[in-house]
């Protein structure tokens, strides 16, 4: 294949992911239950085993690796181990012997390996079904610390197997791993009282969570998110055999070879640009050991174990003085502050925070901006809450870090503090932007969302403050509305007295009925006397409609039906016909199961007939695209315009643009224009319609297409402001209530 670097550079991708697979070993653990672990390995017993790992790649100028050392395993007590890596070595190829078989020796860090290796125990403790806590000692380093995790890869995977034999009947079985959940057949080579030589194969390419461990990168970065369209060019599959002591039921040997194969540089997705890894793990020997001392310190977490503020602050420093004659060493000095920071806890990252500023505040904001961590994004909040309240550029910083595509728990906390030093609208959104994005990736409450929920029905009061503000917090709340609706009693009963509060504008209650667009609606009575309220507002009563028919019930939905006839307002009662007529002629499989109810509602009686659309509001659906125009009274002119885009792709429903304007203060300005005192009088109006008329056939047709009131007979007053609303539509005093791209 050659020496080409981009062979090698994909060959690299190739084998951080199975680095990656070993750096995750941590995950597996987690799927052990406690009491089967007591089965497998019982307490005061020592178990010695001879490990050995091996990883080939092909292709030239890559590293052949190849690793081992003795594992024992002491359980002091019941689901506490203490395990101790002896006798390390760590060898490369060197050479091939005459059947083009590899030939290892030991590389030169090979001593250094086994002396970091040995230095220190790994305690692990098991509480509880799947709860398993690392405690390495003080001084460990994580690269020691994830060899010493992949050691512990077969014991602690047997540890998880089911001691009963009837799990090897089923040769097909989804079984959880670090990849989710595999299917896995499993083949019996020998059985006595239990199954005591088992193989598996796994492709783990198909497993349901096949995707490479994502590290943290810089926001500011132009290409992101490459981690998943990456992992789909590998393929990798798994092979497995495990033989048992039939007595005593725990392993004796267990062996593991895995495959990964980059499929654009293959043939025939056998050869090619791969890489083998070979693991073995062998039982040398079981004997007592009556030690029960059993003292750890720290649980080991997803940082660098080594919390170390200085480190950190020498780095700035040296960066800070660098002299503008060694400028090649600024990208791997900036590279190296930047990775360190990424390891930082919170706690540590603060307390370095004031002493980092006062070296260099240029430097400190580029490397938290760089930085790409909740950690990181908290510290950033926590400097501009030393900012001026009025200062624009907190505002701008904040809506920016609203925008993250995965934000934490961390984050949204930060948020909702910054809410409450500075509750402007920038920050509000970004604060129900992350809020929603959270819980879109995670799918769960957390206390967090809890808080964010208290803190708006909190500034909802009872809706008798400022409207503006009021009318904002609605709309940040209905932007997040699947999170914090749900979460809090109190903020839904705040958001039900907004809609019935008769001293609320109607803009306010307009905006607590459309909370509930995007979550379900519990207190839909409430709702439905609203739609059928005569003294209610149109525009009211029409958003209160739309609500209940995201999901309606058949008894509403016949309520309705029988309550259109004596509807009064024309508006919503032709909005209402529109609508309906729009779903039961609709063939789409997404309202499949509304039509089936609005049929057996109306059992075949007519609703009434489409109103004139100059003049009524109406509901409208061309293919993905739907859309509102809502007049009022006898005005041409719309009062509200709503149009949006649904995709359907690859299965899903996806929102594509959601536009809302609202027309106000139009009625004087075309009255000026177009009224019986207008600038326009009425013989240059008739002037237009006779040049009109007497253009060509064809060219009088297309201007009747598109303006139908072009018609000789429709020469009047109405007609003028029609026209007249047509040139102003894009003026500014159109407000625009919700744009979403």
């Amino acid at each position: 294949m050659g020496d080409s670097k981009l062979c090698l550079l994909l060959l690299l991708s190739t084998s951080a992911l199975t680095c990656e697979y070993f750096q995750k070993i941590t995950v597996l653990i987690t799927l052990i239950s406690s009491l089967l672990v007591a089965q497998r390995y019982k307490s005061l017993h020592k178990y010695e085993y001879q490990y050995e790992a091996e990883s080939l790649n092909a292709i030239n100028g890559a590293s052949h690796l190849k690793n081992g050392h003795k594992v024992e395993i002491e359980v002091p007590q019941t689901c506490s181990f203490i395990v101790r890596t002896t006798g390390c070595r760590l060898s490369e190829v060197v050479d091939t012997d005459a059947q083009g078989n590899p030939v290892f020796a030991n590389s030169p860090s090979s001593d250094a390996f086994a002396a970091e290796m040995e230095k220190y125990p790994l305690k692990v403790v098991i509480e509880g079904l799947y709860d398993v806590k690392l405690y390495p000692e003080e001084g460990e380093t994580t690269t020691v610390l994830n060899f010493k995790r992949v050691s512990s890869l077969h014991w602690l995977f047997l540890c998880w197997k089911k001691t009963r034999t009837r799990i090897w009947y089923n040769t097909r079985k989804y079984t959880p791993t670090i990849h989710g959940k595999c299917k896995t057949h499993y083949t019996v080579n020998a059985r006595e009282d239990i199954a005591t030589d088992v193989s598996l194969n796994r492709d783990l390419s198909r497993c349901d969570k096949f995707v490479p461990m994502r590290d943290h990168t810089s926001p500011l970065a132009l290409i992101t998110g490459m981690h998943y369209p990456l992992a789909q060019l590998i393929r990798s599959s798994q092979s497995c055999n495990y033989r048992f002591d039939n007595e005593k039921k725990h392993m004796t040997f267990g062996s593991c070879t895995e495959n990964h194969i980059l499929i654009p540089f293959s043939y025939k997705r056998e050869y090619g640009v791969a890489n083998v890894g070979k693991q073995e793990l062998t039982l040398v020997k079981v004997s007592p050991h009556n030690d029960r001392i059993f003292a750890h310190g720290k649980a080991v977490e997803d940082k660098s174990f080594v919390q170390d503020k200085d480190a950190v602050l020498n780095l700035l420093r040296e960066l800070d003085t660098l002299p503008e004659n060694e400028g090649e060493r600024r990208a791997p000095l900036f590279h190296k502050l930047v990775s360190t920071v990424r390891g930082m806890k919170t706690e540590t990252l603060s307390a370095a925070l004031p002493e980092a500023l006062a070296v260099s505040r240029v430097l400190t904001y580029q490397v938290l901006a760089q930085c790409g961590t909740p950690e990181c994004s908290s510290a950033i909040m926590k400097i501009l809450r030393t900012f001026d309240t009025n200062a624009l550029e907190v505002d701008a910083t904040v809506f920016a870090l609203g925008l993250v595509s995965n934000p934490s728990a961390l984050l949204v906390h930060d948020m909702l503090e910054m809410a409450k030093y500075k509750p402007s609208k920038p920050v509000m959104y970004a604060l129900s932007n992350v809020v929603k994005r959270f819980y879109k990736s995670e799918g769960k409450q957390i206390p967090e969302i809890h808080s964010v929920a208290e803190f708006m029905a909190s500034q909802l009061g009872d809706c008798s403050g400022d409207k503006d503000k009021t009318f904002m917090t609605l709309r940040v709340i209905g932007n997040m509305a699947p999170a914090v609706v749900p979460a809090s009693p109190a903020l839904r009963t705040a958001v039900i007295n907004c809609v019935k509060t008769p001293t609320a504008s109607l803009a306010v209650q307009q905006a607590a009925i459309q909370v509930y667009r995007l979550t379900p609606l519990l207190r839909r009575e409430e709702f439905m006397q609203v739609l059928l309220d005569s003294t209610s507002p149109m525009q009211k009563r029409i958003a209160a409609y739309l609500v209940l028919m995201k999901n309606p019930q058949l008894s509403e939905l016949a309520r309705m039906v029988n309550a259109l006839p004596n509807i009064q307002d024309q508006q919503v009662k032709s909005f209402v016909i529109s609508h309906i007529t729009n779903i039961l002629s609709s063939s789409g499989s997404e309202t499949q199961a509304l039509r089936h109810k609005l049929q057996d509602a109306i059992q075949g009686n007519e609703i009434g007939p489409i109103m004139d659309p100059t003049k009524f509001s109406r509901n409208y659906k061309f293919g993905s695209l739907e859309g509102n125009m809502i007049f009022e009274g006898t005005s041409y002119l719309p009062k509200e315009v709503m149009l949006e885009m649904t995709l359907k792709a690859f299965g899903y429903d996806i929102d594509m643009v959601e536009i809302g304007m609202e027309g106000t203060g139009f009625e004087p300005t075309i009255e000026a224009l177009f009224g019986e005192n207008g600038f326009f009088p009425d013989t240059a109006m008739q002037t237009m319609y006779f040049v009109s008329d007497n253009m060509p056939q064809r060219i009088h047709e297309v201007m009747q297409n598109v303006i139908p009131a072009l018609k000789t007979d429709q020469i009047n007053r109405q007609v003028f402001q029609s026209w007249g609303t047509l040139k102003l539509l894009s003026k500014d005093k159109c407000r625009f209530t919700k744009i979403i791209i």
